[in-house]
């Protein structure tokens, strides 16, 4: 109880904290864009590159608990089962990272192949060291949730940029034909428009930022006490780390002219909501109880 308690206080805490941002935004996003729009900066880059990771190496997470559950099962078909899902997860999860870093950076596929293994084998042996003495049941609760506000964040977030149409600063301050439309506008006729003439369809996907929500998938950390008794306690902090990968990620999407003050506080709402409905259910039917009682 004590540890669901804590984890509504930080969902609480951060929702009024994103609610302040959105009201913000609502009155001065295109002056806050304008005022902190510096294209090309070396912080903006960086995150734009590797800004996201939290999303795929939770899979590679994932995959690995289902891995560690599958150590600890005894029926046969089950075991196999298991095994296979977990390593299917971690390879999706590196192909996944090997995919990011390139696409906004002038960087080597080797450098990217190098910095994305790494992480994902770091994760891989983190999880398998973690969860030794970890419950099976805890162990593919944990997994699930990962899993669920991972497919959540990519979904959701797909779905309303495509349905909203929001031309991004970007295209704004470079382009004279387009213009600031506020996020609860949605209107595609100036991406139809523009797009006919030859302007990228990416530039009118600024409402909410995938950048943003996937960078917020590492307040995921929280879970972890759920199957390494030696982070119990820690689950503010955790969190709070997670919190804050994603604010400095949101703040690099808007020097960058990627996205407006709204657009990145929706991203992270996103996962908080996401985060809500599915692992507090899970804790309150104890499917995400401690390895230790």
């Amino acid at each position: 109880m004590e540890i669901l308690c804590k984890k509504r206080t930080c969902l609480l805490a951060a929702f009024c904290f994103l609610l302040i941002l959105m009201l913000i935004g609502s009155l001065f996003d295109a002056p806050i864009s304008a005022l902190l729009y510096h294209p090309g900066n070396a912080f903006g880059t960086f995150f734009a590159g590797f800004g996201e990771y939290p999303a795929p190496l939770g899979v590679v997470a994932a995959g690995s608990m289902l891995f560690s559950a599958a150590q600890k099962e005894t029926s046969y078909p089950l075991r196999p089962f298991l095994t296979a899902g977990g390593c299917c997860l971690i390879a999706a999860g590196g192909c996944w990272l090997l995919t990011l870093p390139g696409k906004y950076m002038d960087i080597s596929p080797l450098a990217v192949a190098a910095v994305g293994l790494t992480c994902a084998t770091l994760t891989v042996l983190f999880i398998l060291r973690m969860c030794r003495d970890a419950d099976k049941t805890a162990l593919l609760g944990v997994a699930a949730a990962f899993l669920l506000v991972i497919a959540a964040d990519v979904i959701l977030v797909n779905v309303l940029k495509s349905l909203w149409g929001r031309p991004r600063m970007r295209l704004i301050a470079s382009d004279p034909r387009a213009y600031f439309i506020p996020w609860w506008r949605p209107d595609t006729s100036l991406r139809d428009t523009l797009t006919a003439s030859g302007v990228a369809a990416g530039e009118f996907r600024s409402f909410p930022s995938g950048h943003t929500a996937n960078a917020s998938c590492l307040m995921l950390l929280s879970l972890l006490p759920k199957i390494c008794p030696k982070l119990t306690g820690r689950q503010t902090l955790l969190f709070s780390i997670g919190f804050l990968w994603a604010l400095l990620v949101a703040f690099s999407r808007i020097t960058v002219g990627a996205h407006f003050l709204t657009d990145t506080a929706a991203g992270c709402a996103i996962v908080l909501t996401a985060i809500t409905f599915t692992q507090l259910p899970l804790l309150l039917k104890g499917l995400l109880r401690s390895s230790k009682n």
